[in-house]
């Protein structure tokens, strides 16, 4: 939009008409009459190139004013995509952590519920009666 729009500016100025002043360097009656005709038509069509290139130039402001908004915009979402990703990680790795911890409990709590039976097994009664080893203890 932006490039199509300069490039649009960029043709209006080099079709646009000479000043009035660079027009009517003759002086001779033919000209000056010639001039007095065009005049009007010279003007009318600068007034109306000068009002398409500031219709372009507004356009131009626009689409730069939305291109604005839509980086911030753009940054904003990808400063919230990141603080998401990051709290994420931490939940992952917290969650990691608590599995991980869960596991060696349950591995402890085994451990020790198999020393119990090869206790039992070896006729030690009192290691018979003991109650079976919870992991939550070992958290």
């Amino acid at each position: 939009m932006i490039a199509r729009s300069i490039i649009a500016i960029t043709a209006l100025i080099a079709l646009a008409p000479l000043p009035l002043a660079a027009q009517s360097e003759n002086t001779d009656p033919a000209h000056a009459a010639a001039d007095a005709r065009e005049i009007p038509q010279t003007k009318a069509l600068n007034n109306q190139a000068s009002s398409v290139v500031t219709q372009a130039q507004t356009a131009n402001a626009v689409a730069q004013a939305q291109d604005e908004q839509n980086q911030a915009e753009y940054a904003a979402d990808m400063a919230a995509y990141e603080a998401a990703m990051r709290q994420h990680r931490r939940d992952v790795l917290a969650t990691d952590a608590t599995f991980i911890r869960q596991q060696n409990a349950y591995a402890m709590a085994m451990r020790d519920w198999r020393a119990q039976v090869a206790m039992c097994k070896k006729g030690y009664q009192s290691a018979c009666n003991l109650p079976t080893p919870n992991p939550m203890d070992y958290m």
